[in-house]
C-alpha cells in the first residue's frame, strides 16, 4: 500500500485523518523520486552528526518503541506521533527504507528501523534460489553476511521473523539462536529434504541438536509440505556441463538418519501456536497413490507429532479432502483455526482452464475408464477430491459446518479473478465428459456462495475476454462446445443467482496483472480488441471465406442489465512495443490504422451495450488518451453517464517499464530493458452510490439484437458523432482549447521579432 493512500484513507478512533495540502505535496514529491536501493539496512562506515530537526535522543516520541504521548508531533510530516506509529505498522519494508533514506527527520528514527528489521529477509527473497545465486550473486550468501553485519545491539530486538534459504548451514542457525533473542517466527519452507550437491549436508536431527533453544521459543513456524515429495525432489541447481554426468551421485537426503520435520522439529516446538505449510505451486493430476501420499501422510503426521499448543494451521497450498483434514485435526484440542490460501489456489485453477480442453480439473475417476481390479483396490473418489471450483466451494462450506474449527482465508477474495466458465458447463456430455449440474439452482451451491461472501468477502471479477469475439463460441475450438444460446443462458442464470445472494456482478475486459486470460482461446490479439473476423459468403461452389470488420459482438446483450461493475483496460504496450530499442516513439502508419480501428470498434460497442447497462454502478478505465477522448463523441455513452449521481476519480497511471511475458523473454533477449509504452494512458473511475436502476431511453430489443446478429452501417445514425455542445461533463474539462494564431504578446521578449 502506498504511503499517500494510507495516510489519506486510514481511520483512527472512528474519524478519518485528513492531512494538510503541504503534507500531500511532500508525499507526492517523495513518490516521484522513486529512490532505488537495496532492501537491506544501510551500512555506513562512519557516524553522521544529527541535524537539529532530526529524530534523535531528544525526540523520544520517535526513537523509543513505546507508545508516544498524544501531544507529540512528527517533525517532518507534522502529524501526531501516535498516528504516525499506526501508519508505520502498515508500511512495507521497501517503503520504510525509502522514508529512512529520503526524509531527513526519519534518518535515525528507531520506529522506522523497527519496521525495516521486523521481517528483514522474507520468503520471496530466498524462494527457489539456485546454487550459483547463493554462492556467487549479491542476493544470496553475500546478502546474508551483510544482514548479519548490520545487526547490532540497537536493532537486534526488532527482528521477530526471518526466512532461511535452502543452502543455509547449521552455523547460520546457531548465529540466529545466539544473536536474535526476540525471534519468535521462522520460515524454513524453502529448505527441501533432498539436495543435489557434492558437499556434506546436515540432517534435521543434527540441526535440532545444534540449536535446541531456537525451536523451543518459536511461536510461528513455516515449513515445506513433508508429504509433497515432488517439491522436495525438484532440481533447482545449476552445474557446469562437465559436472552434469556426476549429478546423480550428489543426491543427498536430510532424512538419511530417519529424521524429518514432523517427527523431529515439531515436537521440539513446545510453544508453537501457528504452523504454516507450503507446497509446490503447480497443477497436479491426482491418482489414488498420490491422494494417499499427499493427504493421509500429511494428516497422520500432523495429528501424531503436532504440538499440543498449536492453535492455527496455515495452508498455503490448497488441500483436498478438507472434511477429512478438519475432522482428523479436531483431535488437536487447541486447534481452532485453519487458514487457507484460497486466492492463490483460485488463480491456479483459473490458469489451468486455459491449459486444458476440459473446463474443470478432472480430479476424480470417470466411470468406464478404470480397470475392474483397480476399482477393487481403491474407492471411486466421488467425494472430497474437489474436481471443480464449485465442488471446492461446497466442500469448504461443508467442512466449516461439521467442526468447531474455523476456515479462514489468508487474504481477501474481493478482487480474485475467475473465469465465468468455471460455474457453467460449456460442453455437451460425451462418454468421457459427464454433464455437470446447474449450479445456479443448486441450493447447496447457493449456501456455499453465501458463506463465501460473508466469511471470505467473495466478490470475484469475471474475465470476459473469451467471449469478446464476433464468432464465439467457435474461438474456443472444441468439438463438444454447446451452442452459443445455451452458454449465454447459463451465464445469465448464474449472474442472477449472484445478485440474489448480494454478490455484485463484476466483469473485466482486458488484462489484469498478467496475460494469462488473454492467451490461447480468448479471441483477442495481444493489445487490441476489435480485430477483423472470418466468415463465409456465397453458396455452393462460390462459397468463400473473407475478412469482415468487427461488429463489437461481446455477448453482453442478454446480461448487460445485470452488470454492476465494468473494467476496461489495455495493455501498456498498445498498439505495440517501441521497435527494438529505437528512441522514436511516434506511431507508424500501420499502428495508426490499428488505433483507428479500435476507435470504430468502441463506437459500435457503446452503441450496442451502453443503454443496456442500467444496473452499472462503477466503470473503471485504463486506456490510451486518444481512445478516451474519442469516447466523448458517443451519444450512447454520454446518456449512460448523464445522470447527476455519477462522479469520477482521476487516478495517476504509474509509469513503469513493460514487464515481458515468458515468450517475450526468449525472443527479445537483451532488448527487454528498452520496452516502454508508446501511447499516453489515462486512468478513470466513474462511480455512483445510487442503487436505483438507471432510466435510459433504450430501444426495444429485437431477436437479432439479442442474438447480436445485427450489423452497424459506417454512416448510420447510431454511430454519428455527438454535437460538441452536448458532450458529457466528464470530458468538458479534458477537451483541448482550439488553437489560435500565435500573437506578438505571447512571445517571450528574447524571441520577439524586431519591428523596424
Amino acid at each position: 500500500m502506498d504511503l499517500l493512500d494510507l495516510l489519506t484513507q486510514t481511520r483512527f478512533g472512528g474519524r478519518i485523518f485528513r492531512p494538510s495540502q503541504q503534507l500531500l505535496g511532500s508525499l507526492e514529491q517523495l513518490e516521484r523520486r522513486q529512490v532505488r536501493s537495496s532492501l537491506l539496512p544501510p551500512r555506513t562506515k562512519g557516524t553522521t552528526p544529527p541535524a537539529t530537526d532530526m529524530a534523535t535522543d531528544d525526540n523520544p516520541e520517535l526513537d523509543t518503541p513505546q507508545a508516544p504521548p498524544n501531544n507529540a508531533t512528527n517533525p517532518i510530516l507534522s502529524i501526531p506521533a501516535d498516528i504516525f506509529r499506526c501508519v508505520a505498522d502498515y508500511l512495507e519494508r521497501a517503503d520504510a527504507l525509502r522514508l529512512k533514506l529520503v526524509c531527513r527527520g526519519l534518518s535515525q528514527s528507531k520506529l522506522i528501523d523497527e519496521v525495516i528489521f521486523k521481517y528483514p529477509i522474507q520468503f520471496e527473497d530466498v524462494r527457489e534460489m539456485r546454487m550459483k545465486d547463493w554462492y556467487y550473486k549479491s542476493s544470496g550468501r553475500e546478502r546474508w553476511e551483510a544482514f548479519c553485519a548490520s545487526v547490532n545491539d540497537g536493532n537486534r530486538r526488532f527482528i521477530s521473523k526471518l526466512a532461511m534459504g535452502h543452502f543455509s548451514t547449521i552455523d547460520d542457525f546457531k548465529w540466529i539462536s545466539d544473536n536474535l533473542p526476540n525471534l519468535t517466527s521462522l520460515d524454513i519452507s524453502n529448505i527441501k529434504d533432498f539436495v543435489w550437491t557434492p558437499a556434506e549436508i546436515w540432517t534435521w536431527s543434527e540441526l535440532l541438536q545444534a540449536c535446541p533453544t531456537l525451536f523451543s521459543r518459536l511461536q510461528e513456524l513455516e515449513v515445506c509440505n513433508w508429504s509433497d515429495f515432488s517439491a522436495h525432489s525438484r532440481v533447482e541447481y545449476n552445474y557446469s556441463y562437465s559436472d552434469y554426468q556426476f549429478k546423480s551421485k550428489f543426491r543427498l537426503s536430510r532424512r538419511r538418519d530417519m529424521s524429518s520435520v514432523p517427527s523431529t522439529i515439531l515436537p521440539a516446538c513446545t510453544q508453537l501456536k501457528t504452523l504454516g505449510v507450503r507446497g509446490c505451486s503447480r497443477h497436479i493430476t491426482w491418482n489414488e497413490w498420490e491422494i494417499h501420499q499427499r493427504v493421509c501422510v500429511f494428516v497422520d503426521a500432523l495429528v501424531t507429532h503436532g504440538p499440543s499448543t498449536l492453535t492455527t494451521l496455515r495452508l498455503h497450498d490448497m488441500s483436498p479432502f478438507l472434511s477429512l483434514l478438519v475432522s482428523e485435526n479436531a483431535k488437536l484440542r487447541k486447534l481452532c483455526k485453519i487458514e487457507l490460501n484460497l486466492c492463490t489456489w483460485m488463480q491456479e485453477h483459473r490458469d489451468s482452464f486455459r491449459s486444458y480442453n476440459y473446463p474443470f480439473l478432472t480430479h476424480r475417476m470417470i466411470p468406464g475408464t478404470q480397470h475392474r481390479e483397480e476399482e477393487g483396490d481403491f474407492d471411486t473418489g466421488d467425494q472430497g477430491v474437489g474436481h471443480s471450483l464449485c465442488n471446492m466451494f461446497k466442500e469448504l462450506h461443508t467442512a466449516s459446518q461439521e467442526s468447531h474449527i474455523k476456515l479462514i482465508p489468508t487474504e481477501s477474495l474481493r478482487d480474485v479473478i475467475l473465469h465465468p466458465f468455471h460455474f457453467v458447463s460449456i460442453h455437451r456430455p460425451t462418454h468421457r465428459h459427464v454433464e455437470h449440474p446447474d449450479y445456479s439452482v443448486d441450493e447447496e451451491m447457493q449456501s456455499a456462495l453465501k458463506w463465501m461472501a460473508t466469511t471470505c468477502g467473495f466478490k470475484p471479477i469475471f474475465a470476459w475476454d473469451s467471449l469478446c469475439c464476433d464468432v464465439f463460441p467457435d474461438n474456443i475450438d472444441h468439438a463438444t462446445t454447446k451452442p452459443k444460446a445455451d452458454i449465454i443462458s447459463g451465464l445469465k442464470a448464474f449472474f442472477e443467482t449472484l445478485r440474489q445472494l448480494g454478490i455484485p456482478v463484476r466483469l473485466t475486459i482486458g488484462k489484469i496483472g498478467d496475460r494469462m486470460m488473454s492467451c490461447s482461446n480468448s479471441g483477442l490479439d495481444s493489445s487490441v480488441y476489435f480485430s477483423d473476423y472470418k466468415h463465409h459468403v456465397g453458396e455452393g461452389a462460390g462459397r468463400k471465406q473473407v475478412l469482415a470488420a468487427s461488429q463489437a459482438r461481446f455477448n453482453l446483450s442478454n446480461i448487460a442489465h445485470l452488470v454492476d461493475e465494468l473494467i476496461i483496460q489495455y495493455s501498456l504496450d498498445m498498439p505495440g512495443v517501441a521497435g527494438w530499442g529505437k528512441s522514436n516513439r511516434q506511431l507508424s502508419k500501420g499502428e495508426l490504422a490499428l488505433v483507428a480501428r479500435e476507435l470504430k470498434g468502441w463506437r459500435k460497442f457503446w452503441a450496442r451495450y451502453a443503454l443496456r447497462l442500467t444496473a452499472l454502478k462503477k466503470l473503471t478505465l485504463l486506456i490510451p488518451r486518444e481512445i478516451f477522448e474519442a469516447w466523448s463523441l458517443s451519444k450512447q455513452l454520454a446518456q449512460l453517464l448523464g445522470h447527476e449521481s455519477w462522479q469520477v476519480l482521476e487516478l495517476d497511471v504509474v509509469s513503469r517499464r513493460i514487464e515481458p511475458s515468458v515468450i517475450d523473454s526468449f525472443l527479445l533477449g537483451r532488448y527487454l530493458h528498452k520496452r516502454h509504452p508508446r501511447m499516453k494512458f489515462l486512468k478513470r473511475a466513474f462511480y455512483r452510490q445510487n442503487e436505483d436502476p438507471l432510466q435510459l431511453n433504450a430501444a426495444l430489443m429485437t431477436e437479432d439484437m439479442l442474438n447480436e446478429e445485427n450489423t452497424f452501417a459506417e454512416d448510420g445514425e447510431e454511430l454519428a458523432d455527438l454535437p460538441k455542445e452536448e458532450v458529457n461533463r466528464f470530458w468538458s474539462a479534458g477537451r483541448r482549447p482550439e488553437k489560435r494564431p500565435l500573437q506578438y504578446s505571447d512571445m517571450p521578449p528574447t524571441k520577439r521579432p524586431r519591428i523596424e
